[in-house]
C-alpha cells in the first residue's frame, strides 16, 4: 500500500515524535510498502535520513518562531501545505497523521474524509500544561477546538498513553480509541555485553563513578531542575539534548556534563555506558521513546509519573516517581543499587507494529 504520513516535525529536528516517524517510515519500507512524509522544514542536529526509493519526503516551508522564542515546537506552515496535501491524499491508500493540534493533521484528515481514504490519528501529548498560564490556556483552547475536530475526523485513533486515550475518546464521543505500545528497533537498541559496556565508557572518557543520564529537551518541565538537585560527589550527571544548556548553570563544572543532541545510533553508546536513566518530566508525555530505548538497552529508568502510564507499570527496570526532590532521589538511589536489568520488555518489533498499525486497508493496492 501507499501510506501518507503527516507530522509537524521530522528528522533532522530532534525529538521523540521525530524518531517515531522515522521508525514508521523505515518499517513501512522494510514491509514492502511505499510512503510519503509531509512535514515542515524544521532543522536540527539529528541525522537527515536516506530512506531509499520507497519513501518520499515533502518539506513545507514554515515559521518556527514559537520554538525559537518560547520553546514550543509548533511550526506555522506556508499555504503550500494545502496543495501538497491535496495531491498526496489523492495518491495515498491510507493517511496517518501525528499530533491532533496541528494544521497539517486537520487538513490531511479532512481531505481523507472527502476522498473516501481511510485515516489514522496518533496523538503524542494530549492536553498539556506549560509554565505560562497564557500558553496553557491557548493550548487547552486549541485542544478543545482543533484537537476535537481532528479526533472526530479520523477513522481510527491510536495512542500509547491511557490519559491521551481518554481525551480522544471524549472528543470522539465513542469508546473506540486503541492503545498500542510503540516499537523499538532491536537491531540498534539491545543490552551491551560487558565488553561493549566497557568500550562505551572508554569512548566517552568516563571513569568508574556512576553516571545518571538525562536525554531530552533542556527545559524545566522535563525535570531538569530536579535532576540537577541530585548532584553529589559520588556520581556524575550527564545531560544530552536540544535547548539552552544555560539552564544547567556554569559549564563545564565537576559533576555535571553536557553533551549536544546526537542521532540514535550515538545515543546507544550513552545507554550502554550509563548507570541509570532519569526523566522526571511533568505530565505532558505520551510515553517517551528515549525511555523505551534505554530500557531496551538494559538501563534502569526513573520516570516522572503520569495518570496515563498504567499499561507500563510492572515493566522490569522501570520506576515511577513523583516530582518531590526526596522521592526522586530515593528512587534514583534504589535504581542505582539494583543495577542493570535483564528480561523482556513489551515493546513490539518494527514489522509487528506496522502490521498492527496498518491492518488490511480497504482499497489498498496489492
Amino acid at each position: 500500500m501507499n501510506v501518507l504520513v503527516v507530522s509537524h516535525l521530522a528528522l533532522p529536528h530532534v525529538g521523540g515524535v521525530e524518531n517515531l516517524v522515522d521508525l514508521e517510515l523505515r518499517a513501512l519500507a522494510q514491509a514492502g510498502h511505499t510512503a510519503t512524509l509531509v512535514t515542515s522544514d524544521g532543522t536540527g542536529r539529528g541525522l537527515d535520513p536516506d530512506y531509499g526509493p520507497r519513501v518520499r519526503v515533502e518539506r513545507i516551508r514554515a515559521w518556527h518562531g514559537l520554538e525559537r522564542r518560547a520553546g514550543i515546537p509548533y511550526p506555522l506552515f506556508s499555504p503550500r501545505l494545502l496543495s501538497v496535501l491535496d495531491r498526496e491524499v489523492r495518491r495515498a491508500d491510507v493517511v496517518h497523521a501525528h499530533g491532533f493540534l496541528f494544521p497539517g493533521t486537520v487538513a490531511a484528515l479532512a481531505l481523507a474524509g472527502l476522498m473516501g481514504k481511510p485515516s489514522i490519528l496518533t496523538d503524542h501529548g494530549g492536553i498539556q500544561t506549560f509554565g505560562s498560564t497564557l500558553t496553557t490556556t491557548i493550548a487547552r483552547l486549541a485542544a478543545e477546538t482543533v484537537g476535537r475536530f481532528s479526533a472526530l475526523l479520523a477513522d481510527r485513533a491510536v495512542v500509547y498513553n491511557a490519559r491521551i486515550g481518554a481525551t480522544l475518546a471524549k472528543f470522539r464521543r465513542r469508546n473506540d480509541v486503541e492503545f498500542l505500545f510503540n516499537p523499538v528497533d532491536a537491531n540498534l537498541f539491545h543490552p551491551p555485553s560487558p565488553e561493549q559496556r566497557a568500550a562505551a565508557r572508554k569512548a566517552l572518557g568516563w571513569c568508574e563513578r556512576p553516571r545518571v543520564l538525562f536525554v531530552g529537551r533542556l527545559i524545566a518541565t522535563k525535570g531538569v531542575p530536579l535532576v540537577l538537585g541530585l548532584a553529589n560527589p559520588n556520581g556524575e550527571l550527564v545531560f544530552c539534548g536540544p535547548g539552552d544548556p544555560a539552564i544547567l548553570g556554569p559549564l563545564p563544572r565537576p559533576g555535571v556534563e553536557y553533551l549536544p543532541p546526537r542521532p540514535q545510533s550515538e545515543l546507544k553508546t550513552l545507554y550502554h555506558a550509563a548507570d541509570v536513566f532519569v526523566l522526571p518530566a511533568a505530565v505532558r508525555e505520551g510515553f517517551p521513546l528515549v525511555v523505551q530505548e534505554a530500557l531496551a538497552c538494559g538501563l534502569p529508568v526513573v520516570l516522572g509519573d503520569d495518570p496515563g502510564f498504567g499499561p507500563y507499570r510492572g515493566i522490569a527496570g522501570l520506576t515511577f516517581t513523583d516530582r518531590s526532590p526526596e522521592d526522586f532521589r530515593a528512587k534514583v538511589e534504589l535504581a542505582l543499587a539494583a543495577g542493570r536489568i535483564v528480561g523482556e520488555r513489551p515493546f513490539p518489533a518494527l514489522l509487528d507494529w506496522i502490521a498492527t498499525l496498518f491492518p488490511e486497508v480497504p482499497g489498498a493496492r496489492p
